[in-house]
């Protein structure tokens, strides 16, 4: 049996150089008790590192963090391309990816398109996705430990591989940025606006001609409506409300009393034994899921004792919408004329 791994192999396994090209780095998960490593570095069965007292540990050895490993480790079981980093918050660990740029487009659109769908719309989504990380890095600028999550909070990675569809995406539009003012745009993009876009401004409470790029409330034919319905007892919406410590009471009535310009739910009235309360209705989609309200272009009834919401799309409609683009794609529309239908005003630059 070979010895354990000394105390410095914490520290060692270091990547030699930077990555080719861009790089970004993408925050897989934090706040983890435990995380395991693996390659063929390490001995095996790998590391198991805990975080305690905002130091990483091993059964036999302690470090300061950042740790990090070189490419081609596994943590916990799942592949990392690029190089690995572990952070100690207090007890729990972070873990951030440093990767290529254009790799991780392709991952991007992997997970956030079919790879069956037509070039052109999976073309446009590398250009949206490069740009949204482009303008999160130039936000949280080159000190930072992480540029984007890993999640629907920022972009959706497929840690681990892209198809060969969504990596000729990527190639087809190497190192290309949407720009306003010679600044990389804030390039949202959701699945589907339910055939009418929402401006950026109302969706996400910006200032007056912050992105003028994203104006929304166009007709967008090239989406289908693609409707959906959610039925939900009264006092499920009453105990989630309560969990949020958003309103305590029982919700007797639900109902829209303020809409955006382009119709979508802005402010939901709640009816209660105290009196109506309002809430903001991406507020309320969030305490209720986002799977369970797919977007707020809905109307909403009572139904005996529960709330039917039966609405169109799925998320916040601003920007690029990706069943509109595969519409747009399949009518003949190359990337360049679908980008310029969802960031009006904004222009294509090759920023590397």
């Amino acid at each position: 049996m070979r010895p354990p791994p000394p105390a410095a192999y914490l520290c060692a396994i270091l990547v030699s150089g930077a990555a080719a090209g861009e790089e970004i780095r993408i925050e897989l998960w934090s706040g983890h008790p435990a995380a395991r490593v693996e390659s063929a570095a390490l001995l095996a069965g790998g590391l198991r590192l805990t975080a305690r007292h905002g130091k990483l540990q091993t059964s036999q050895s302690e470090a300061p963090p950042p740790v990090s490993f070189e490419p081609g480790t596994r943590l916990d079981g799942h592949p990392i391309a690029g190089k690995l980093t572990l952070w100690a918050d207090g007890d729990g660990i972070s873990a951030v990816e440093s990767v290529d740029l254009e790799e991780y487009v392709a991952s991007v659109v992997s997970a956030e398109v079919p790879s069956a769908w037509p070039k052109a719309a999976l073309e446009a989504q590398a250009v949206a996705a490069r740009t949204f990380a482009m303008a999160q890095k130039v936000a949280r600028g080159p000190s930072s430990r992480f540029h984007l999550r890993a999640s629907v909070l920022d972009q959706v990675y497929a840690q681990g591989g892209a198809t060969e569809a969504a990596k000729e995406a990527a190639r087809a539009t190497h190192g290309e940025v949407l720009t306003f003012g010679e600044a990389p745009i804030a390039a949202y993009f959701s699945a589907s606006c339910g055939g009418r876009s929402e401006a950026a401004e109302e969706a996400f409470r910006l200032p007056a001609g912050a992105t003028p790029y994203l104006a929304g409330a166009r007709e967008d034919e090239g989406d289908p409506d693609r409707p959906w319905t959610a039925r939900i007892p009264l006092r499920e919406i009453s105990a989630a409300l309560r969990k949020a410590r958003r309103i305590l009471a029982p919700v007797s009535a639900v109902s829209v009393s303020e809409r955006t310009t382009s119709g979508r739910a802005r402010e939901i009235a709640l009816g209660t034994s105290g009196g109506t309360r309002r809430i903001g209705a991406s507020e309320l989609r969030q305490i209720l899921g986002y799977e369970t309200l797919p977007s707020l272009l809905f109307e909403v009834n009572l139904e005996k004792d529960s709330a039917v919401f039966r609405g169109r799309g799925s998320g916040h409609g601003v920007g690029l919408c990706q069943w509109g683009a595969r519409g747009r794609a399949l009518h003949g529309d190359g990337y360049r004329a679908i980008l310029a239908h969802y960031y009006p005003g904004a222009e294509i630059r090759r920023m590397y």
